[in-house]
């Protein structure tokens, strides 16, 4: 994932370990963006704790309070509800995998019955 970090002509980063293609995203995640550092990592702690610190960038999920767990599962949505950023894959050997499919299969099944499309959550 790494690799996908500085080349603004594929932009990807990972949620809970699933990895959206954000290169449609220049404005938010591109070099000389507000949000430059995200790509090329999983950033489920710096969401869901509003830090974008390399400390919290090196922090995994696993570390998150229940309250910080639901704000990164709010992104975890708007990236997978997203009509311009793709799922691309999956970080292997990811320890919340389980956990995160089900959280997506709710996602889904919520805007399949609202009909609403992402909203992105505040940003900080």
């Amino acid at each position: 994932l790494e690799e996908y970090g500085s080349d603004p002509e594929k932009l990807l980063l990972s949620v809970f370990g699933r990895i959206y293609d954000v290169t449609a995203g220049q404005r938010f995640y591109g070099p000389t963006a507000r949000y430059h550092m995200f790509p090329g990592r999983d950033v489920t702690y710096a969401l869901g704790t509003g830090c974008k610190t390399d400390e919290c960038l090196e922090k995994s999920a696993e570390e998150l309070s229940s309250k910080e767990m639901d704000e990164a599962k709010r992104w975890l949505s708007f990236f997978q509800l997203h009509d311009k950023y793709s799922y691309v894959g999956k970080l292997e050997n990811n320890p919340m995998e389980a956990l995160m499919e089900q959280w997506v299969e709710e996602a889904i099944a919520r805007q399949q019955e609202t009909g609403e499309g992402a909203e992105m959550p505040q940003l900080f």
